[in-house]
């Protein structure tokens, strides 16, 4: 369905901001593996602060050797992360995701909070972008209903003949007298999703309504 894809104009946006991104050398400029020498330091240098600690990275600020980053949109914001395939991808962009709406440093690894609230969430669709959109959309989901935010996600079921993955989160439940306050993510779009998969390296980029 043509909703599912990218408009050309949105293609473009994405285009320039790589470009302009790249031109002007900024932080988070992706490697291969996202945690190359420049980039670590040039993120090291410019992570912001929060009260109670000198070393969290503010919301929307990838923490140093980060496999995502955040690139700029007119209104909204793009999150482009990426792996060695897929799966991996995928969980890079949930926890991209979740880096914008509170700093990742200040979550801790919560073991019975993420057994009751980040276990086997399951996405499925019937395509690949419909696949992509219900991964985010119900980690999204799973964060209203509970307030878990995982930092890290593992996946425990991908069936791409059927578009079905199944993976779990390890965090904790968001607290705002604790945890930063970044910006929310309101919704998933369809709008300027786009996947590039090749050996060894696959990019997912989504915009996420604010």
């Amino acid at each position: 369905e043509s909703r599912r894809e990218p408009s050309l104009e949105l293609q473009r946006q994405i285009d320039e901001s790589i470009a302009a991104r790249n031109s002007n050398n900024r932080c988070g400029t992706p490697t291969l593996h996202g945690d190359s020498t420049l980039e670590s330091s040039c993120r090291n240098a410019n992570n912001a602060t929060v009260a109670g600690s000198d070393n969290w990275a503010d919301p929307g600020m990838p923490p140093a050797g980060s496999r995502f980053e955040y690139l700029n949109h007119p209104a909204d914001i793009i999150l482009h992360a990426w792996g060695d395939d897929l799966p991996q991808s995928l969980t890079n962009l949930a926890v991209c995701m979740f880096g914008y709406m509170t700093s990742l440093d200040s979550i801790a690894i919560n073991k019975t909070q993420s057994l009751d609230h980040g276990s086997n969430v399951t996405a499925q669709g019937h395509d690949l972008h419909s696949f992509l959109y219900s991964f985010l959309d119900e980690w999204l989901f799973n964060f209203h209903d509970s307030g878990f935010v995982p930092k890290e996600l593992e996946v425990s079921e991908f069936r791409k003949d059927v578009w079905r993955m199944v993976s779990s989160g390890k965090g904790e439940i968001m607290d705002i007298k604790r945890h930063p306050q970044g910006t929310e993510v309101k919704a998933i779009t369809y709008s300027g999703m786009r996947v590039e998969d090749r050996e060894g390296r696959c990019d997912v980029y989504v915009v996420v309504d604010i």
